[in-house]
């Protein structure tokens, strides 16, 4: 059941244990900084991991860009060379033989089980789903979407559909389908599919979306999420009776968690994940009104030896404006997003043109308040009001045009601790 396993800066030698092909359940696994060598175990998940996970190693090779390949070296001239061709000469006629008489049943057999793919997962496959057989699962989610059908379907996203899935054993689950590139030679989708596995199976908290399991055949690539009963942070909001039951108190906690997720990506996980896409869609709620930050499709973990330059990338009205001359991607990124999200929890909607005036205004009189707080609660009482605008003054900063003039995430989760409004768990 191992999915993360670092060994890196080990001084280890000798090759990796050919055993690691069966390890199913891997996600991770990060080798560098090693003396191994030989080949990389035989499987889709060695063939498709990061070459970064086998960098700085004595003579590491396999079938993945970055990494040598595998070929035999050649014969030596006279003596045992000659030798080596003759036993050649003969042996390779009869191999041929023998391949082609096993290889035509195998070819008729092959050809026969490929029709019973849709409803199975073979043993090369990568698919891993928590306390539940890998074969039985996977049949029982096409099953109980019938195939993905459009009639299970609860969202679309960029690069893939979500859907509501129960399980026999009366779990429910949200499935993320990754939809196939329109162009077969795009790999876009896979980085995405990628990224999102590598980013969840690094972090632990409850403000973050759970990923139990994942799949990636030749017919289906998705991944199995926690189920968030009450949606998006964007459709409660923009449904007003949903948005009247989100009362001050639950909305004031929502900003709170998200700042607690955001620390905890930026100083406590190595390297740190930059998120690059919080918006009021990427939060996602439970029964509880517990928020959980989703969708790490386009995260980006930030590393010491790398100048984390990156191409222009994340919602329109939710990034920070430096990227759009940087393109350099900073913790503060996120930030400046928070801070959008923030605001957008308190006023009801985008804030959209109002960003700049909430950027540089002091909010702290009565009548500026009444403006800008959702009219479809009724108005807080003084002692909510006193915590909402004290939420204000610490988020404020974030929407600085100056990334440097922003606070670290650490610092607002700090200080939005330290307020008196009950938390909601």
């Amino acid at each position: 059941m191992l999915q993360v396993l670092n060994l890196s800066h080990n001084e280890l030698t000798g090759s990796i244990p050919s055993s690691f092909r069966d390890m199913n359940s891997l996600l991770a696994i990060d080798l560098s900084y090693n003396e191994l060598e030989g080949p990389l175990p035989d499987s889709h998940f060695f063939k498709n991991a990061s070459v970064e996970w086998f960098i700085h190693n004595g003579g590491l090779c396999g079938e993945r860009k970055g990494l040598p390949s595998c070929s035999p070296s050649p014969l030596n001239g006279g003596g045992k060379g000659d030798k080596s061709k003759i036993i050649l000469l003969v042996v390779l006629p009869i191999l041929a033989a023998l391949l082609v008489s096993i290889g035509v049943p195998i070819i008729f057999w092959r050809r026969k089980r490929s029709k019973q793919k849709e409803a199975n997962v073979s043993h090369n496959d990568a698919f891993f789903l928590w306390n539940y057989d890998k074969r039985d699962a996977y049949k029982e989610i096409l099953e109980a979407t019938e195939n993905f059908s459009s009639r299970y379907c609860i969202g679309t996203g960029g690069y893939g559909s979500v859907y509501k899935v129960t399980l026999q054993k009366g779990k429910t689950f949200a499935v993320k389908k990754i939809q196939a590139p329109e162009d077969e030679g795009s790999n876009i989708h896979e980085q995405l599919f990628r990224h999102e596995i590598e980013a969840l199976t690094r972090t632990r908290h409850r403000n973050i979306m759970k990923l139990y399991g994942y799949c990636s055949t030749s017919q289906h690539r998705f991944l199995v999420y926690e189920y968030m009963e009450k949606g998006s942070l964007l459709s409660i909001l923009n449904t007003e009776d949903h948005a009247i039951e989100l009362n001050w108190i639950k909305r004031l906690n929502v900003i709170k968690q998200i700042a607690y997720a955001l620390s905890y990506m930026h100083h406590d996980c190595s390297p740190p994940i930059v998120h690059r896409d919080i918006t009021s869609s990427n939060i996602l709620l439970d029964l509880e009104f517990r928020a959980c930050v989703s969708d790490f499709g386009i995260a980006k973990l930030l590393k010491h030896d790398s100048s984390n330059w990156t191409t222009l990338a994340g919602t329109h009205g939710y990034v920070a404006p430096e990227l759009a001359f940087t393109m350099r991607v900073t913790e503060l990124c996120d930030v400046y997003s928070f801070g959008v999200v923030a605001f957008e929890v308190l006023v009801g909607i985008h804030p959209g043109d109002y960003i700049t005036t909430l950027s540089s205004t002091r909010i702290m009189d009565n009548a500026l308040l009444e403006k800008i707080l959702d009219h479809r609660l009724p108005h807080p009482t003084i002692e909510v009001l006193t915590e909402i605008l004290a939420v204000i003054k610490i988020i404020q900063p974030c929407l600085d045009v100056n990334p440097l003039g922003r606070p670290t995430m650490q610092y607002i989760s700090q200080e939005l601790s330290k307020l008196n409004m009950p938390y909601i768990p």
